[in-house]
């Protein structure tokens, strides 16, 4: 049940969204960058893991909508040059983003951006795009939603421990469970347990017929119409959890090969899971010498000119409904300003 604090809370971001108070906010006081994954209609089939991971699309218009008429709506490369500067002003910006390269991000989320004329960046790992590949905690989602059996055991992680399977509810608790995991171990050893999961489940996602991720033409397509790419990795990996070499060479892939196809450099990154302890600062450095304007993160907050810095941009999970959603932009936009004219600064 809920706290009455956070009954509250919900009744005071519902009256300032419907009251439209965050357009009576002047020259401010930060940049929110909104974290997307997947947007999803209402027919779809998917284990949830809740809105910054799979984004109702009905949710995703209503969002865009309030975004265009309370915030000014910007670019990876505007946000990275007044940072830069250490000049804002103006509305509070915004900047709209989707991790791993979706497919639904072509089909679903484009014609909303187009229609309301926003841009957005897409940080797409290159190695799945164009194929039938998955990101691996896709791959589990997949392999509990084929698998026929009710139960299994994963001695890696959990012994000879029975765990049941039998109800979609039960298959949601589990693949978070498991993903949560494996984000804690070294990357070989999470390919063995991924391995070891498909043969006890009976599935092998290698054998997914249905695309799941972007190709190259659509993320032209995308390009023309304004939607920048940035790079988010090569193979996916937790990053941290690879040799250095091994992740500058995953890193440096997916900016060469992002580059070669869009013909243009690549300014921008943003790590796998994107936790504090998911990188590293000689990772951070590495992207700075290679070329990379900003690294993104989904370390909590706003993002100040002066301050920000651009090797650990700070993201927001998208919520819905949109009411919560804008209670918490404008809680992050009036500390933000109260920050600002404590420190000095001016925001983007």
């Amino acid at each position: 049940m809920m706290s009455v604090k956070t009954h509250l809370r919900n009744l005071f971001y519902y009256l300032m969204y419907r009251s439209r108070v965050s357009k009576l906010i002047g020259q401010s006081s930060g940049c929110i960058q909104l974290l997307y994954h997947q947007i999803v209609s209402c027919n779809a089939t998917f284990l949830d893991k809740g809105p910054v991971v799979h984004h109702c699309l009905e949710d995703f218009e209503q969002e865009i909508r309030f975004l265009k008429d309370t915030y000014r709506i910007i670019g990876m490369d505007e946000f990275a040059d007044t940072i830069n500067s250490g000049k804002g002003g103006g509305r509070p910006s915004v900047v709209i983003t989707f991790d791993d390269g979706y497919l639904d991000n072509y089909t679903l989320a484009l014609p909303i951006l187009k229609k309301y004329q926003v841009p957005a960046i897409v940080y797409v790992a290159t190695g799945l795009i164009g194929t039938n590949g998955m990101t691996w905690p896709d791959q589990i989602e997949y392999a509990l939603l084929k698998t026929r059996t009710t139960f299994f055991r994963l001695s890696s992680l959990w012994g000879e421990d029975p765990v049941s399977i039998e109800t979609k509810a039960q298959k949601e608790h589990i693949n978070v469970r498991i993903a949560k995991a494996l984000k804690e171990v070294p990357d070989s050893a999470r390919k063995c347990i991924l391995q070891e999961l498909f043969a006890v489940l009976g599935v092998n996602p290698a054998d997914a017929c249905d695309r799941k991720m972007l190709n190259w033409d659509e993320i032209r397509e995308m390009a023309s119409h304004g939607i920048e790419f940035g790079a988010h990795s090569h193979s996916h990996p937790i990053l941290s959890r690879l040799p250095l070499e091994e992740a500058k060479r995953d890193i440096l892939l997916s900016k060469t090969i992002l580059e070669e196809q869009l013909g243009k450099p690549v300014r921008h990154f943003a790590y796998p899971n994107g936790r504090a302890e998911d990188f590293s600062e000689e990772l951070r450095s590495y992207c700075r010498e290679i070329g990379f304007d900003t690294v993104s993160t989904v370390l909590y907050g706003a993002n100040h000119a002066g301050s920000t810095d651009l090797y650990a941009v700070k993201r927001i999970g998208a919520r819905s409904p949109v009411w919560m959603m804008a209670g918490e932009m404008l809680r992050l936009v009036l500390r933000g300003k109260a920050s600002s004219v404590r420190n000095g600064d001016m925001a983007c």
